[in-house]
């Protein structure tokens, strides 16, 4: 699965949370694009210059010029906020999330579906605190969220996992299941959404229901947010 562009230069290139990000530079700093996936539903995304170490799910904001940083954990700091489409090694250039029905946001602690959210630690999401929430956004589902894959193709030794359609995963997702290795995550998914990669090999070979829960996430609806300001 991948957000379709609808509006921009990025062209037929879909724009998914496996997405590579560009050590080149390939559309204007600072430019939107919408997007719409059958899954995660509608996007719009703003193209940005990493200057940190972001993660898959990072809160960042950005300065004039573009450049992005994880989200401090800082009170007061009224500064717009996106989330990372993909990891970006300081230098690279990546898209982030600015609005929509669903995205994948890293979280130093499980904050609760239907409720609002704030600043964990420097670029992950956490419990709601004064001059910590990040406003204009809510977490839908919390880290213990699960989505399951039936009938998913295991080969022992191999970390490769076929499923029908990997939707609801993303780089990241905790794996378990008969013949999954402890501690395996989702590394990446190939553009046509059935071949998976696992950080660890299968320890058996089997046609079977394979977990993926959202440990170290939680899955939020955003319309360009923003760290609260002070508070008086």
């Amino acid at each position: 699965m991948a957000f379709a562009p609808q509006n921009s230069g990025v062209g037929s290139r879909g724009l998914d949370f496996s997405f590579v990000t560009d050590t080149t530079q390939r559309a204007v700093l600072g430019e939107r694009m919408t997007g719409i996936d059958p899954y995660w539903g509608g996007g719009k995304f703003i193209y940005l210059l990493s200057n940190d170490a972001v993660v898959q799910g990072s809160l960042v904001t950005w300065d004039k010029s573009f450049e992005a940083t994880l989200l401090a954990s800082t009170a007061n700091q009224g500064v717009s906020v996106a989330v990372a489409m993909a990891a970006a090694a300081s230098g690279n250039y990546f898209w982030a999330f600015l609005a929509g029905d669903l995205v994948p946001v890293a979280a130093s602690a499980s904050v609760a579906a239907g409720t609002t959210f704030g600043i964990g630690t420097a670029g992950k999401a956490g419990a709601n605190s004064a001059g910590k929430q990040i406003l204009n956004a809510k977490s839908v589902i919390a880290s213990t969220g699960t989505v399951v894959m039936a009938n998913a193709q295991t080969t022992n030794g191999s970390t490769i996992l076929r499923v029908q359609n990997a939707a609801g995963w993303f780089p990241g997702v905790a794996l378990s299941g008969t013949g999954i290795a402890g501690g395996a995550t989702v590394s990446s998914i190939a553009s046509d959404g059935r071949t998976v990669t696992m950080s660890a090999a299968a320890t058996a070979t089997g046609s079977v229901s394979v977990t993926g829960t959202y440990t170290g996430f939680i899955i939020a609806q955003m319309n360009d947010p923003f760290a609260q300001g002070a508070i008086t």
